[in-house]
């Protein structure tokens, strides 16, 4: 990021007990690593409908824009939670590990597709891979290491996650420093109640 780019990303934010559950997690399943590994930072939790990378301050594409052309982007709330869970990209050299939704998933991805649709006209381009949504614990710095992913699966599964009603679409920008990135909200979207 420099002082002409924002690093800005479109999300769901996630009500406390959520972002508590997370930051155990994260931790509980980061001391499973027999390699480097860290966990979600306390409180940061979200879960990221589309990563924009660094869009310009001002002008075509800029977060004002973005802005612009996600508050036409009308959706009904929906029930959001979590459960399971998995690996990036697989079990045997995980990079991330993440919490799957029990509900809430199809609602996720049409609404991620239609935050690609609304800013293809600023010159973001769609996802090249289908969307997925999850809720990234913790990245795993040394994935050939190993570390015992059945207990970390074992944790997934068990994990008892609260079911919150999801009524806001966020963007945020993400500023990055040493100690790990912090978020601030550029602009929330309201759900429409009827909205399809």
């Amino acid at each position: 990021m420099s002082a002409t780019t924002v690093r800005a990303f479109v999300g769901i934010a996630l009500p406390e007990a959520c972002r508590a559950l997370a930051a155990r997690l994260g931790k509980a399943v980061a001391a499973l690593s027999r390699g480097a590994a860290t966990p979600v930072r306390e409180g940061t939790a979200h879960l990221t409908l589309k990563f924009l990378g660094d869009v310009p301050a001002t002008g075509p594409g800029s977060s004002d824009a973005v802005a612009a052309a996600l508050a036409g982007i009308t959706f009904a709330p929906f029930v959001l939670r979590f459960g399971g869970g998995g690996f990036f990209p697989d079990m045997t050299r995980p990079r991330v590990v993440w919490a799957g939704l029990a509900a809430g998933a199809p609602e996720c991805r049409a609404l991620a597709a239609r935050v690609d649709a609304a800013l293809a006209p600023c010159g973001i381009a769609p996802q090249a891979q289908p969307y997925r949504p999850h809720l990234t614990l913790a990245r795993l710095r040394e994935p050939g290491c190993g570390g015992d992913w059945p207990g970390a699966l074992t944790l997934l599964t068990d994990a008892a996650w609260p079911e919150t009603t999801v009524a806001t679409m966020t963007l945020w920008r993400s500023l990055l420093s040493p100690s790990g990135a912090r978020h601030e909200v550029v602009a929330t979207f309201a759900a429409t109640a009827g909205a399809g």
